[in-house]
């Protein structure tokens, strides 16, 4: 081969090289969203946990988790894989605690669990509900991305109407010096009619209304329900929609064929917040099968980047 042919095909590797860098430049690789490109909020509701990357410093990951009876039968290994569950999250709303010893031992080490995973974390545990069904819920939270402010309350203006009234917290984002008001609540169960306590959530938007108010939970309902209608009508939008959460004691055919019912939501003040993305984190994927993973819980957690709306300009 002569020297000029050799050059010549030199040149065209070269070629080749730099349009193939080109192109995988643009290609978007399965669970990583490139730095210059915002991510889609028009996607639909994500099946795996959420990643740092995921949302830029503007926002707060809030998720919400029904750990099913936590503190019952949680052994070391189902803590750790909590853990993992919610690593990425900034703060993180749990419901059904149970109300003896060992449902607050079971938060203080899901938290313990937390600080091995590459953050400091703190939380706090509500006193149990007043109602029939009392539990505890608990907020855990990285004091470096989020501040709590004051101490949270079990909503005593419910109480009397609703069986495991609402946690609440205010939460401050370090990063923009925004707040949110987060209500964790458990409603009763669909035997039961939880739609009488869902209709009165709105109260908490007009008891507070200088909070930009985030109402989280197992709602027990779907969240076409009428019953939400009043929170609607009050400006509030949901993250997710037509999202199974619970989880089924059986496998059925289809990729979402181990969930069941549209039960755990979270519901934003639409005129002041917005979402960046939204989801679930389906930690079933980490067992061999349903029956280990609902060991956990019988609910899949659920995940919003939150952001504030731009403040509205001085006249």
């Amino acid at each position: 081969m002569n020297n000029a042919l050799k050059r010549l095909l030199t040149l065209a590797a070269l070629l080749l090289l730099v349009a193939t860098v080109e192109y995988l430049a643009g290609v978007e690789i399965l669970g990583i969203v490139p730095a210059h490109r915002a991510p889609d909020t028009t996607a639909p509701a994500s099946s795996s946990a959420p990643t740092e990357a995921d949302v830029d410093g503007l926002h707060l990951r809030l998720m919400s988790w029904n750990i099913r009876d936590l503190g019952r039968s949680k052994n070391d290994s189902e803590i750790a894989a909590m853990a993992e569950t919610l690593r990425e999250a900034d703060l993180v709303a749990i419901q059904e605690v149970v109300t003896s010893p060992p449902g607050a031992q079971a938060v203080a080490r899901l938290d313990a669990a937390l600080d091995r995973t590459g953050f400091q974390w703190d939380y706090r545990i509500s006193d149990p509900t007043t109602g029939d069904g009392t539990e505890r819920y608990a907020f855990l939270w990285k004091p470096s991305r989020v501040r709590l402010i004051g101490r949270p309350w079990l909503e005593a203006s419910l109480a009397s109407s609703i069986d495991r009234e609402p946690f609440c917290g205010r939460f401050e984002h370090r990063r923009t010096g925004r707040r949110l008001l987060v209500a964790s609540l458990h409603a009763v169960p669909r035997s039961k009619d939880p739609a009488h306590e869902i209709v009165q959530l709105p109260r908490l938007h007009q008891r507070y209304e200088a909070d930009h108010l985030v109402v989280v939970g197992d709602f027990n309902l779907d969240e076409d329900d009428a019953a939400f209608d009043a929170l609607r009508t009050a400006g509030f939008a949901q993250v997710l929609d037509d999202q199974p959460t619970s989880l089924r004691r059986k496998r059925r055919d289809g990729p979402q064929g181990h969930l069941a019912n549209e039960y755990d939501n979270i519901f934003y003040e639409a005129a002041s917040l917005r979402v960046a993305r939204s989801g679930i984190s389906d930690f079933t994927h980490a067992f061999p099968t349903l029956r280990q993973a609902r060991a956990i819980s019988d609910h899949v957690p659920l995940f919003a980047d939150i952001g504030w709306q731009a403040a509205p300009a001085r006249p």
